[in-house]
């Protein structure tokens, strides 16, 4: 194309001159200067054409794509990011980006930002409940397979429809019948959406693309069904505290009971110690009595007497 262009600018530059000549030496005068210029309209005809030529020949692939030669129809080889040479208007290079590319299948398709927009896939659970599941995936061709896509699945575009999207939405609606809806409703869902990648990749790879990531963005259950999920979830959630409340009332008896027998035993230990040693009981009768009561040696037969007054502290 760009020969072709180049080709036209001279051609118009040219006629611009010879129609300023003519003009400059009118019409008998123009004709004389023409034939004695023959020569050299020739060669600047055949320079005009050669330099389109090689400028034709000349093509550059871009950083992050690959170029795939088609000679007669039939492909070639493949071209890496640079500048190369093809033989013009034989040769025909279509150009494979090589980048991460997105798919995503949602409810508004129409504001996606992905590359290849989508309707949000409808799948059956194994339950047999309706559900709506949003996808995003991302993939790209495998380094050396670009010649083989356009061999056996065409442009960029055919295999993204024969391949890309065909498997996806294939295993999108038959990965979720594996799964009842209360375990896609909960963590389960990243179960499904590891087996959704274990069964596209290779798929993906026998046709020479990667699939780098699939994810579920969002199971949408019908109304009612939803409805009936929370209810049960919450009533889950309440078995749960339940139980809880009844472990903790078991453990807070066990350690009464645990309490009680350190009690006893201390009792026990205590009173055999008593049994032993009844003097202890003197003594700690003296301790509870003091610091109140005041105690004296006395004579004996001498009865003494006890200050209670003191002992229950100054009057209010």
């Amino acid at each position: 194309m760009t020969g072709y262009l180049i080709a036209f600018v001279f051609g118009i530059l040219i006629m611009g001159a010879l129609i300023a000549q003519r003009e400059k030496l009118g019409s008998g005068g123009f004709n004389a200067w023409l034939r004695g210029k023959k020569g050299l309209a020739v060669s600047a005809l055949l320079a005009i054409v050669v330099i389109a030529l090689i400028v034709q020949s000349l093509v550059t692939v871009q950083a992050g794509t690959v170029g795939v030669v088609k000679r007669l129809g039939a492909v070639r080889q493949e071209f890496k990011p640079g500048l190369h040479m093809i033989i013009p208007f034989i040769d025909k290079v279509v150009i494979f980006p090589t980048l991460k590319k997105n798919y995503e299948a949602s409810d508004t398709p129409q504001s996606s930002m992905a590359d290849y927009p989508d309707i949000i896939v409808s799948a059956l659970t194994s339950d047999g409940q309706q559900i709506k599941v949003g996808l995003t995936a991302r993939f790209m061709i495998e380094p050396g397979k670009a010649a083989w896509i356009l061999q056996n699945l065409g442009s960029e575009r055919e295999y993204v429809e024969k391949v890309v999207k065909t498997e996806i939405r294939s295993s999108g609606r038959r990965v979720p019948t594996k799964f009842a809806a209360v375990d896609l409703y909960t963590k389960r869902s990243y179960e499904a959406q590891q087996s959704l990648f274990d069964e596209i990749a290779p798929k993906f790879k026998a046709n020479g693309l990667i699939l780098d990531e699939i994810v579920i963005r969002n199971i949408t259950f019908t109304a009612e069904y939803a409805k009936t999920l929370e209810e049960k979830q919450i009533a889950l959630e309440n078995i749960t505290t339940e139980k809880n409340k009844l472990e903790q009332a078991k453990i807070r008896k066990e350690q009464q009971i645990v309490a009680a027998e350190g009690d006893a035993k201390s009792i026990e230990i205590r009173q055999a110690a008593l049994t032993k040693n009844p003097t202890i009981i003197q003594w700690e009768f003296v301790q509870k009595l003091a610091p109140n009561v005041q105690w004296g040696i006395m004579p004996d037969k001498i009865i003494p007497v006890i200050d209670f007054k003191n002992m229950t502290g100054p009057q209010k």
